[in-house]
């Protein structure tokens, strides 16, 4: 029979499964207080929300979400981040704090209904930021449109700069 502890811990789970799109998966083991508080404080600055929870309640919980597929993740001390802002920029930070600390491992994760592993969480890591991307594609279209405007600019140049040759033709002397 479940405790009103363990009720209330996977509600709240499933609302954040619910809320966030993007979920990662953490080992701590071996990390100190002061690494976690560290870790938890860096992640808030981008947006995430950093937990510690027992397997079987973040197993309940994400079944309960519509969001199955992490099970055979869930052995050892698991942290769960959730985000439900820029996923690139939540794996960077954990990614980042992984490589520093030597001893965090990334076990995978969800975006969306896809079910990612720890070395998919990485490859997320590497790429550019979603700003990068959206300067990258304005870059991209604004290129073409600024040619396009150039020429009909010219051809319209030309045709006034010929109205107006004609027009000191025309003109008596």
């Amino acid at each position: 029979m479940p405790n009103k502890k363990n009720i209330a811990e996977v509600e709240a789970l499933e609302k954040r499964f619910r809320e966030n799109p993007v979920v990662f998966l953490t080992e701590y083991r071996g990390l100190k207080v002061s690494d976690l508080a560290n870790l938890r404080r860096q992640l808030r600055e981008v947006g995430v929300d950093y937990r510690v929870a027992k397997n079987t309640l973040l197993a309940i919980a994400a079944r309960e979400a519509g969001r199955p597929g992490m099970e055979k993740m869930l052995e050892g001390p698991t942290a769960v981040a959730f985000s439900a802002g820029d996923e690139i920029v939540a794996a960077r930070t954990l990614t980042d704090f992984a490589r520093t600390s030597r001893i965090l491992a990334l076990k995978g994760g969800m975006l969306g209904p896809q079910v990612i592993s720890g070395e998919e969480v990485t490859e997320l890591a590497a790429l550019p930021g979603r700003g990068q991307i959206q300067a990258n594609l304005v870059g991209a279209v604004q290129g073409p449109l600024a040619s396009v405007y150039n020429v009909v600019n010219s051809v319209l140049v030309s045709v006034v700069h010929a109205l107006d040759e004609r027009e000191k033709q025309l003109q008596p002397a």
